[in-house]
């Protein structure tokens, strides 16, 4: 930044803070080990629920175990007890076990894809992103006329709920019941007494989808789904594998980086800035917010499917590998500084977040508008959003995510925008 534009105070420096997620809540592993330098690039780690797994955390390991042939994200394809797997099933959720992209691998992944691929071309997503930012707005606007809000409850779960009604066509009325009965299932400790009752709610909240589906005329990937699961291409357990997976997914990756996101903004005046002055597509800023928030810690289970070495570590048929995908994103040898939200860096777009290879989030392109047009509106009305004084010491939960429980704010008082005005960008 030159002189002048520091003098005219036009872009606020950028201030390092330490990320809001810098650990993996899940991980027994002792954090000095996991962030030891020229530690193994492979290392064991446990997982809740007495797990035990390998877990990478170099970005060029993550990549290659993403899509190394000797491992497979289908566990019936093991053939075998998985190693490290305690004597109870583990664990009792509905991403080990139910059949769908993220448990599936091969020409089975393939087909599943081909059937609601449709629906995520750019075409497609650009038509229900200009959709979503009109809901986006008017859930902003109501925000505007508070005293007081929880960036959680009133604005990333409702965000939540107006995508999956746009994706699979939930009813307004129904929309807030489905995304809680999604949280539930996806933050609950499998060790816990109450998993067993959160996932059967979840049950009854795919099912319903599908009922829903079922009368719909509308042109949905749960109609989709449904049209192949009666032309015999795909099982009814396919059928709801697949709409658990689009809900849950949905609903997991907005109620955790929205909110984490604002979080970033509201403690770096150089994000908040950047947000608050854009009227542009989807930014190298938000780029930065993903890499730094991602909406998942870690990848789902990958199997040896025969013994093989890994990064120089022997691994048994039936071990379990993850990916860590904060921990890739963070690598200082990609992205010096790595904790500083830099929207300028030379691929902003080449973090984990996401995933890679043949798993790689069919909705990212969707995501990254929603995670945008929500920061970028929420600011750009709200410039003075600040934390409430009932915020206190903020609480996070989740295994695989990690999310907050709630986000108590301040829209701002006088520091509110005009309805429908937004600031002029000053790049």
């Amino acid at each position: 930044m030159n002189a002048s534009s520091r003098a005219a105070g036009a872009v606020p420096e950028p201030v390092p803070l330490g990320c809001p997620a810098l650990y993996e809540r899940g991980f027994d592993a002792a954090a000095g080990r996991l962030a030891a330098p020229g530690g193994p690039a492979l290392r064991p780690v446990t997982l809740n629920g007495g797990l035990r797994a390998w877990a990478a955390t170099e970005p060029a390991l993550a990549r290659g175990i993403l899509t190394d042939p000797r491992l497979t994200n289908d566990i019936a394809e093991v053939g075998t007890p998985v190693q490290g797997f305690p004597d109870r099933r583990y664990p009792e959720d509905f991403f080990a076990h139910a059949p769908q992209l993220l448990s599936a691998s091969g020409e089975r992944h393939r087909r599943l894809r081909r059937i609601v691929a449709p629906y995520f071309s750019a075409a497609a997503v650009a038509s229900m992103a200009a959709r979503l930012r009109c809901g986006t707005a008017r859930i902003i606007e109501d925000l505007a006329d508070r005293d007081r809000i929880d960036i959680v409850t009133d604005f990333a779960l409702p965000l939540a709920g107006a995508a999956v009604g746009e994706i699979l066509d939930i009813p307004a009325d129904r929309r807030l019941p489905a995304v809680t009965a999604a949280l539930a299932a996806s933050a609950v400790d499998p060790a816990a007494e109450d998993a067993g009752a959160a996932h059967r709610a979840f049950s009854r909240t795919v099912l319903n989808v599908i009922g829903v589906a079922r009368r719909s005329t509308a042109a949905t990937p749960a109609t989709a789904l449904l049209r192949a699961q009666r032309a015999g291409e795909i099982s009814s357990a396919e059928l709801a594998g697949m709409i658990g997976m689009l809900l849950i997914g949905t609903v997991d990756s907005l109620t955790t980086v929205v909110p984490a996101g604002t979080l970033m903004a509201v403690r770096r005046p150089d994000v908040r800035h950047g947000l608050s002055h854009d009227t542009g597509p989807t930014t190298a800023l938000t780029e930065e917010i993903l890499r730094l928030n991602p909406p998942f810690q870690h990848t789902g289970w990958r199997f040896t499917r025969e013994p093989c070495r890994i990064a120089d570590v022997p691994l048994p048929h039936g071990a379990v590998v993850v990916t860590s995908l904060l921990a890739a994103n963070l690598d200082p040898g990609l992205w010096p500084d790595p904790l500083r939200a830099d929207p300028h860096r030379a691929a902003p777009g080449s973090h984990l977040s996401f995933g890679h290879g043949p798993h790689y989030c069919l909705g990212a392109a969707l995501g990254r508008q929603l995670v945008h047009s929500a920061l970028t509106g929420l600011f750009g009305r709200l410039p003075g959003l600040g934390l409430a004084d009932t915020a206190g010491e903020l609480t996070w939960h989740g295994t695989c995510l990690r999310r907050l429980d709630s986000l108590p704010a301040d829209p701002g008082g006088g520091h509110r925008m005009p309805p429908g005005r937004v600031p002029h960008s000053s790049k």
